[in-house]
């Protein structure tokens, strides 16, 4: 390299960083949107695109077409947006929280038929199998033609849907049906959501709702199993992130609809049964027949609405920080959209390991087993670090409900300090609630007399627990 465009390279980066203070540009607190932030650093850029290229001129570089400026101007524009968006993403204060399971006690803890003295109407396990059976003797191939035939074998009180447009429920007398059984798919209703609430609506407290829908699992073995390899992978891959990554996506979303109308979405039965649950209904028989997943629920409650659910790749949880201010933590997702919904359902299916877990958390998701086991899914509140609402080592920052459940004196030696990234519980490895405030005990009156000689002690004894004694929380 020679000695004029050695000069240049290294101040370039200095002009660059230069006139990005003076100009402010990467104080991200006065934009108020990404669309904002966007055109103002591409401008910023392109201004100091432009003193960079007189730069070059007076040490008599040649730029036109150089490859290597392209690439440092381009790098240094997509970092600078990068930053950005990971500043919006975690700071922003319209960014709803994740609904958390303690919330949703009271929701599942009482139904609306005892709450409003209301006698709820009985549908027996015999029609509900009957409908199974009626779907497993004859496949739906034509929606119209099984809804004519099948009708006159339920009589009056079952109600077929044979499509899924909003207006035909519209039409219906609230309480008028003990059953509804919608024969269409669910994976081409673009607002589910509020199609589940109105179905709610239109049943009585005890009425039942039979639905199907292609599962995220069934779609990717109908893929794998029908094309050659490797072509297969090739096309599930578009599909995933075309059908399950887009429509998560904050900024894609509505292109997506705009392009799909909402046909042919794809969700894991984990979400399916998770909304279920957050409009009121309770699962009573589930099964796969003829590579569709056949669900009936009862209808229990009114729907828990939720203004602004969250199922994006990162979550915000509202945790107890110093002083006792709640601050804003954020993990990656593990769990599939609307699992926290279903705390009722996995009561009943899964077993309670030693220490209160379930045993197979089916909620769990491959991508988020894989990062729990890697530690990755708590890698985004290196940001509240940053930020200085936590420290490395200290006491998990807890959610309100669980804050509440420690003894007095616990939360007053908690409130004192930050939370940490890695706390005293892999010291001691505590498994009933007793035991963890006992081991959070002594952390804490250790560290409000010796805050760095116990932070260090600390940290080596869990770094050597986690990385050559391999324990894990589970």
């Amino acid at each position: 390299m020679s000695a004029p465009s050695g000069w240049f390279w290294y101040g370039s980066i200095f002009i660059w960083v230069f006139l990005g203070v003076l100009l402010q540009k990467l104080n991200f607190k006065r934009y108020r949107s990404a669309r904002q932030a966007f055109w103002n650093i591409l401008l910023l850029n392109t201004l100091t695109s432009i003193v960079l290229y007189f730069f070059a001129r007076y040490l008599d570089l040649q730029l036109i077409l150089n490859w290597k400026y392209v690439v440092l101007v381009s790098t240094l524009s997509i970092l600078e947006m990068t930053i950005f968006l990971l500043y919006f993403t975690f700071s922003s204060r319209r960014k709803a929280y994740q609904v958390e399971e303690e919330e949703l006690v009271s929701y599942h803890s009482e139904a609306d038929d005892v709450r409003f003295n209301i006698t709820p109407v009985v549908v027996d396990d015999a029609t509900i199998e009957a409908v199974f059976e009626a779907f497993r003797r004859d496949p739906v191939k034509d929606i119209q033609a099984w809804c004519l035939h099948h009708r006159p074998d339920f009589g009056t009180g079952v109600k077929f849907l044979c499509n899924t447009d909003p207006q035909v429920l519209e039409n219906m007398t609230n309480g008028q049906n003990n059953v509804i059984i919608e024969v269409a798919k669910l994976n081409n209703i673009r607002y589910i959501n509020k199609y589940f609430n109105k179905i709610n609506e239109l049943l009585p407290p005890g009425g039942v709702f039979i639905a199907c829908c292609q599962t995220s699992l069934t779609r990717k073995q109908n893929i794998l199993k029908k094309k050659l390899f490797p072509f297969n992978y090739f096309l599930y891959t578009f599909d995933f992130l075309w059908h399950r990554v887009l429509p998560k996506i904050k900024y894609l979303r509505t292109f997506y609809f705009n392009i799909t109308q909402g046909k042919h979405r794809v969700f894991p039965h984990t979400e399916i049964l998770g909304r279920l649950y957050s409009c009121g209904f309770e699962v009573c028989k589930e099964e796969v027949i003829h590579k569709l997943f056949y669900v009936a629920v009862r209808k229990t409650k009114a729907p828990y609405y939720d203004k602004q659910p969250t199922y994006g790749l990162f979550i915000r949880l509202k945790r107890i920080g110093k002083n006792g201010e709640l601050i804003s933590v954020f993990k990656f997702r593990t769990m599939h959209a609307y699992s926290e919904y279903l705390q009722p359902y996995i009561y009943q299916k899964n077993n309670l390991k030693e220490g209160g877990k379930f045993a197979d958390d089916f909620r769990i998701s491959s991508w988020g087993r894989f990062l729990r086991t890697c530690w990755l899914d708590e890698f985004p509140m290196l940001v509240n670090l940053l930020k200085g609402e936590m420290k490395l080592v200290g006491v998990r920052p807890l959610s309100p409900h669980y804050f509440g459940l420690y003894a007095p004196e616990i939360q007053q030696l908690r409130i004192q300090t930050k939370p940490g990234l890695l706390p005293p519980f892999y010291v001691d490895m505590p498994i009933t609630l007793e035991e963890v405030q006992e081991s959070e005990r002594r952390y804490l009156e250790q560290y409000l007399q010796h805050p760095l000689r116990t932070d260090w002690k600390y940290f080596w004894k869990i770094v050597w627990n986690i990385v050559f004694k391999r324990k894990r929380s589970e």
